[in-house]
């Protein structure tokens, strides 16, 4: 993860075209841009469905 985070904000420093002394607010945003990468790929519990109630004879 360490590696992919480097990376990412590497790479939104260069496309800002390098300005010194925001190496953390780089590295915070690549965090929150991953972040919500690995988000939309969990899925969300299932319902489960209500218990069953015996019918009367």
């Amino acid at each position: 993860m360490h590696n992919e985070i480097q990376c990412r904000a590497y790479a939104l420093w260069q496309a800002d075209n390098c300005p010194e002394g925001q190496d953390q607010a780089y590295w915070f945003k690549a965090v929150a841009e991953l972040t919500a990468e690995a988000a939309k790929t969990i899925k969300p519990p299932r319902k489960r469905a209500a218990p069953r109630t015996k019918k009367a004879a």
